[in-house]
């Protein structure tokens, strides 16, 4: 890992670079979200962008919260990993050992599941899903959506993306630690870490600053589509602020460096993508070239009706980016390229 000491200049060149980008997205309603820039544990850029709320004019800040989709992953692999680390599970266990009569869950392992390559078909691409999603699920009607269906391959044969998996971890999480997903992931870590802007998702409790969810459309914005909380569960139903998502970064970077915690198997690279890059456990791991010199990104997107998020800790840089957005649009991908590329232009 490269110690990176940016000096105010360049610090200050970076900052000015990201706003005018980011706020010529702003005037054309192609970005509505937080961003965060660290490196080396400091901070380059905190900032809200638009508006947290369309209806009544809020403004968005570094301590909006925003559902984050698919970065609930990483947070359900590491629950995982620190009930392994207790001696309750093992990630070599088979499925049939918690739902006992599981179809084929003998063949079907804890790595399986976090590593995307059980076979199980992902219950959001059901082409009853958008129905689906509007109604409250207990996690046995959650998984009785999918629990029948034919697999989609041998487990363990290739990589094929299943937010049918995560709900699995979501159900053992449960079933092991003997509390709820919810109460398991805020007790152990986000109360650990002291994030206390994060949490699980719900409809009906009131949760201040937080962010409502919206469609781009060339005409306008709209309001998303609801979807029940209890619906991605282990699989996406957190919520966090660029604020929390530092410190969980931080987090992870320095647990990068240490071959000594068992937590570290987040990082491992198990299994290609079908992008070509690698997966760890709820985590993407990819390996770029900066001014010709290799580095890896550890990185993640999510995305649930209305919002749209990235995190990525890049280890050799000690560098981290967060960029949360209250807005489903074609753009946020390469919004997100954008300013990594932006930054690591100035490293």
């Amino acid at each position: 890992m490269k110690i990176i000491m940016l000096n105010k200049e360049i610090k200050i060149n970076l900052e000015n670079k990201i706003e005018h980008y980011i706020n010529d997205l702003v005037k054309d309603n192609k970005f509505s979200g937080s961003v965060l820039i660290s490196v080396n544990g400091d901070k380059l850029l905190s900032r809200g962008y638009n508006k947290s709320n369309y209806e009544l004019l809020t403004d968005n800040t570094k301590d909006t919260k925003y559902r984050i989709g698919s970065l609930t992953k990483q947070f359900t692999a590491a629950a995982i990993l620190q009930l392994e680390k207790k001696g309750l599970l093992s990630i070599d266990d088979k499925l049939n050992k918690y739902i006992s009569d599981y179809p084929k869950g003998d063949e079907i392992s804890i790595h399986n599941l976090l590593t995307h390559t059980s076979g199980i078909f992902n219950y959001t691409d059901d082409e009853t899903f958008d129905s689906m999603m509007r109604k409250s699920h207990t996690i046995y009607e959650l998984i009785d959506e999918f629990k029948y269906k034919k697999l989609n391959f041998t487990p363990g044969e290739k990589y094929s993306y299943s937010n049918s998996g995560y709900i699995l971890l979501g159900y053992i999480i449960e079933k092991v630690s003997g509390i709820s997903y919810k109460d398991y992931v805020e007790k152990n870590i986000f109360n650990f870490l002291n994030m206390h802007d994060s949490g699980y998702s719900t409809d009906n409790k009131l949760l201040l600053n937080k962010a409502s969810g919206y469609d781009y459309h060339e005409a306008g914005l709209e309001n998303c589509t609801f979807i029940d909380m209890s619906v991605p569960h282990a699989a996406g139903a957190l919520h966090s602020t660029v604020e929390d998502l530092f410190l969980w970064n931080n987090y992870l970077l320095k647990l990068n460096k240490d071959n000594t915690d068992s937590l570290n198997k987040l990082f491992n690279r198990y299994v290609k993508t079908e992008e070509g890059d690698f997966y760890g456990y709820g985590l993407v791991i990819k390996d770029l070239k900066l001014k010709n010199k290799p580095f890896t990104s550890i990185s993640h997107y999510g995305g649930i009706d209305g919002f749209l998020s990235f995190s990525g800790i890049y280890p050799e840089y000690n560098l981290q980016i967060v960029v949360l957005n209250n807005l489903i649009s074609p753009f946020f991908q390469e919004i997100v390229e954008n300013i990594c590329s932006i930054t690591l232009d100035f490293l």
